[in-house]
């Protein structure tokens, strides 16, 4: 388990949402995953921090464009923006970030560790996401776009709510 600010945080879940962040490409179908953390479970499909900012910005677009009668879009409400300025944000972060990892290599492994202590992935980020909670369907039932802390996470595991798993599927065929 690695620390971060005092809460410990799942070094293998940590390790997974720092490769999908590191995608350059938009990503339309990400691994499945069911969390739980506070009494909750929530489960939908990881995407990169960047792809969830910007269709969250898209999301805000579509719930601010014009209504008859009326001239609301997302550039007089500014919500879209600001999305779009995050996401733009973390792909300008991404690319530095690559820029100095070729510098940080030619660092003693003193130096290396000390910098890779400051670089930790903090958040998860899901398309389609959904929150179960003790006595209630899974909600909203078609999912939304949902990003948690993932020192808040106490556990984790790949595939759907509700669906058993295909690794799952695939041991109970071989346990016969």
């Amino acid at each position: 388990m690695a620390r971060n600010g005092g809460t410990e945080i799942d070094r293998a879940l940590e390790l997974v949402v720092s490769e999908i962040n590191a995608l350059r490409e938009r990503q339309d179908g990400g691994p499945p995953v069911v969390l739980t953390l506070g009494g909750l479970v929530v489960g939908g499909t990881i995407i990169p921090d960047w792809q969830w900012f910007d269709e969250v910005e898209h999301a805000a677009r579509a719930a601010f464009t014009v209504h008859s009668g009326g001239s609301i879009d997302d550039e007089h409400g500014g919500w879209a923006r600001l999305f779009r300025g995050v996401s733009e944000s973390l792909v300008r972060d991404r690319e530095e970030h690559r820029a100095a990892e070729n510098v940080i290599e030619g660092l003693s492994e003193r130096y290396r560790r000390l910098l890779a202590q400051e670089d930790r992935t903090s958040y998860i980020h899901l398309r389609d996401g959904r929150v179960l909670a003790p006595g209630v369907s899974p909600l909203p039932p078609a999912g939304m776009h949902w990003r948690g802390r993932l020192s808040a996470v106490s556990g984790w595991s790949f595939g759907h709510l509700g669906e058993p798993s295909p690794a799952s599927v695939e041991d109970r065929g071989h346990s016969l």
